[in-house]
């Protein structure tokens, strides 16, 4: 770390962020892609946490990289609790091997004693660096950490033709649905680890500071009315984006059987590159009895009205053990899998059972 310090930062460093951030490209499946999070990189730590720190990796007076760690309630083994997620590790190539990542965990979990005796972050699969420090204690101040499960993405691509042949009646929220829509999120996530805290009032709040409306919302009923599952639209075009920087020579078969398939059907145009991908992401999911068919009937309608050339894909996801990710099944979709990483800042309470671990895709 000769030259290197770790220093707290603040939104007034968004614009040397946004570069780093295009500076730590992803390859995976011939793309080589980034997430996109401008014109402003704080934008998912309001929405999502209640406080948040920023740690920038300096050269000099260099900005290099950084780091964030932020607070939620969430329910832990049937209670509600203060926990913290370890987010956006990026450094420029020049950056990396000075152990400037391990520099800023222990700054973080320094934060954290005190607040929040769990906490939890997200890695891609393969990701072998990460990977490696998963459950392993290198140094004296590590905590016990484990992996507790495993998120998986399922892309859902705009293609062939799809509706809902169930026996549930598909509708667009409104406030007075609130209520049930709050009955159903509380107790799917009152199940589950790190599932979120909901209420009327923190519901409210959470439409306003995601900037959705309740019509965003889509609710399945039965033959009497009767709500039976909900799950939330989410276009975060205006605050995260999929980028193609390039697409690589074996994807090129793959490329001509798209743009051949997009003539005949109404599919989105092939982003070319340096452009991002047009997706919806579906969030805030709940099924009663968890039945899949509730949440299918919810995908089929959305895809039927999305289905219109704007939109590539759709994002649903759950942890790999949820049977409700089988919803998607009979949709053609790509799937992503990262590991779901526990860290416990308690060693008496590192073994939890853990039930359906909750990952917010909406903030990947």
């Amino acid at each position: 770390m000769d030259d290197y310090s770790i220093c707290p930062i603040d939104s007034t460093y968004n614009d040397q962020m946004i570069p780093i951030l295009k500076s730590s490209p992803i390859n995976a499946g011939g793309l080589s892609l980034f997430f996109d999070k401008s014109p402003d990189i704080f934008e998912i730590s309001r929405m999502k946490y209640s406080s948040c720190k920023h740690l920038g990796f300096f050269h000099n007076n260099d900005l290099k990289g950084f780091a964030s760690m932020g607070y939620h309630d969430a329910c832990i083994g049937g209670k509600h609790e203060k926990v913290f997620t370890l987010y956006h590790f990026y450094l420029l190539p020049e950056a990396r091997g000075k152990h400037l990542s391990t520099g800023a965990v222990k700054l973080f979990l320094e934060d954290a004693a005190g607040k929040a005796n769990f906490g939890y972050f997200i890695t891609m699969k393969g990701n072998l660096p990460v990977e490696s420090y998963i459950g392993c204690q290198r140094y004296s101040w590590a905590p016990q950490s484990g992996k507790i499960g495993e998120l998986s993405v399922r892309s859902i691509l705009f293609s062939l033709p799809h509706r809902n042949r169930t026996t549930y009646k598909v509708r667009n929220a409104n406030n007075d649905d609130i209520p049930e829509i709050v009955r159903l999120l509380k107790a799917e996530h009152e199940k589950r680890e790190f599932g979120h805290v909901f209420s009327e009032d923190s519901f409210k709040e959470s439409l306003l500071k995601k900037g959705v409306t309740i019509e965003q919302y889509f609710l399945a009923t039965d033959n009497t009315g009767r709500i039976r599952g909900v799950c939330l639209v989410w276009d975060c075009t205006s605050f995260r984006r999929t980028v193609i920087l390039r697409y690589s020579s074996r994807l090129y078969p793959v490329l001509y059987i798209y743009r051949l398939l997009e003539k005949l059907m109404p599919m989105a145009p092939l982003p070319e590159e340096g452009t991002c991908f047009h997706e919806l992401t579906i969030t805030d999911c709940a099924a009663e009895n968890r039945d899949r068919q509730v949440m299918h009937a919810l995908l089929a309608e959305i895809y039927f009205r999305h289905r219109n050339r704007k939109y590539h894909f759709m994002n649903f996801g759950s942890c790999s053990n949820d049977d409700l990710l089988n919803a998607a099944n009979g949709f053609l979709y790509q799937e992503v899998t990262s590991n779901i990483v526990l860290i416990s800042l308690d060693p008496e309470k590192i073994s939890i059972p853990v039930n359906l671990p909750y990952i917010d895709i909406g903030f990947l």
